[in-house]
């Protein structure tokens, strides 16, 4: 570390091109004492969208960029070019890879780092929940596994998108410390929700009355096809009380419609396509109910629920499913229903349209479980404190060498 206390930070990160996801890095960079390096992918595909990372002047850190092979495929892809250069610009006292442990880009700048940068001291991120065994969905498993533990060798820390993940880890052999660290955003793009305001998104989404909303891919393990059961059977309740805002793409969207169209729903639901997610803020703000009926498969589970936090934030009340993490997102804030049961999720979005005073409270709960959890300015002085803890001259090293 230099004499003047300064910590030079090289963060790894293939998302790091969406500009919302690269709010953490200018909460980090804004915290005295750190040098902040960013290295994202040139071109990255997130979410059938193609992104281009630029470089903004209100950054507060340096952006670095690379060519990476198959955007897009976060644990495949990897950097052809643009590590070996940020490492020596950097020289970093800190390696941050946002990166899964049994990803190439962990592989492969870890290794560079022991040329480039061999003081440096490492950490990943993990979001896995489902390898307990090594036994990995993606395809060759044996290949990822021998990464992994390679990777676990090499790093002094890791962090973790969940308790979940925590526990994935310990059950794969990591021994090291291990930080949550969960998906955060910034308060302050979620206004404090009104009457007036609410009223207002909605007039310019076109919607009226109470909104149950989702926002996200069209896909099957996400559960849609069970918010629009259940939306069919409470909808025998309260006839003209709620309309149904499904806001996404995908490949399930005309398998949807024709759901809904079966079900006898299809004049009060809306399909409407995704949005940057600059605007989703807007988004929320029609959203009596935000749900996430995410269903669990055999390849996926639901890792942290990022809609769930930014409902909380809107001031909508969110109702989860049991998948994954999403209970420990919402925590006492939201409602959790099990996964893929329509008739249990039916009764609570009747008592919820039926109940604005329960409405409410919740989602007072909610902006403040926000407000103490999930900023970006909160997680980055965590994380700026976890750095200078690493450095000190008696942190053990868990480095293979």
């Amino acid at each position: 570390m230099s004499g003047s206390g300064t910590i030079r930070v090289l963060a790894v990160d293939h998302t790091a091109g969406v500009p919302p996801f690269r709010r953490k890095f200018a909460a980090l960079a804004a915290i005295p004492g750190i040098e902040l390096t960013v290295l994202a992918p040139a071109r990255w595909v997130e979410n059938y969208r193609t992104v281009r990372a630029q470089p903004l002047a209100t950054d507060g850190y340096r952006l670095d960029v690379g060519r990476v092979v198959w955007p897009g495929y976060e644990n495949r892809g990897f950097f052809v070019t643009g590590v070996a250069g940020a490492l020596r610009r950097a020289r970093p006292h800190i390696l941050h890879l946002w990166e899964e442990p049994f990803s190439l880009i962990a592989l492969q700048t870890l290794l560079l780092r022991r040329r480039i940068a061999p003081s440096a001291k490492a950490l990943f991120f993990s979001s896995d929940n489902l390898t307990r065994d090594n036994r990995y969905p993606y395809r060759p498993s044996a290949v990822y596994a021998a990464i992994e533990r390679w990777v676990h060798g090499q790093t002094e820390v890791g962090t973790a998108v969940s308790d979940e993940v925590v526990d994935v880890l310990r059950a794969k052999g990591y021994r090291g410390p291990i930080d949550v660290v969960p998906n955060g955003l910034d308060l302050e793009d979620y206004a404090e929700p009104t009457p007036e305001r609410r009223a207002a998104a909605r007039e310019r989404l076109g919607v009226r009355g109470i909104v149950i909303g989702y926002a996200g891919r069209l896909l099957a393990m996400k559960g849609i096809d069970v918010l629009l059961r259940a939306a069919a059977l409470a909808a025998r309740t309260a006839p003209d009380a709620f309309t149904v805002v499904v806001m996404g793409d995908g490949p399930e969207r005309d398998a949807l419609r024709a759901l809904a169209s079966d079900l006898a729903i299809g004049d009060r639901v809306r399909f409407l396509p995704g949005v940057p997610h600059r605007e989703m803020p807007a988004v929320y703000e029609t959203f009596d109910v935000t749900v996430v009926p995410s269903r669990t498969t055999r390849t996926w589970k639901e890792q942290f629920g990022r809609v769930a936090a930014e409902g909380m934030a809107a001031g909508s009340t969110v109702v989860v499913s049991s998948s994954g993490a999403l209970p420990s997102v919402v925590g006492d804030a939201g409602i959790v229903t099990p996964e893929g049961d329509a008739e249990a999720l039916a009764a609570v979005l009747s008592r919820l349209v039926a109940s604005p005073t329960e409405r409410a409270e919740r989602a007072r709960r909610g902006r403040e479980r926000v407000r103490e959890r999930f900023t970006w300015d909160g997680i980055a002085r965590a994380l700026a404190e976890r750095y200078r803890v690493m450095l000190e001259p008696d942190a053990p090293s868990r480095r293979v060498r």
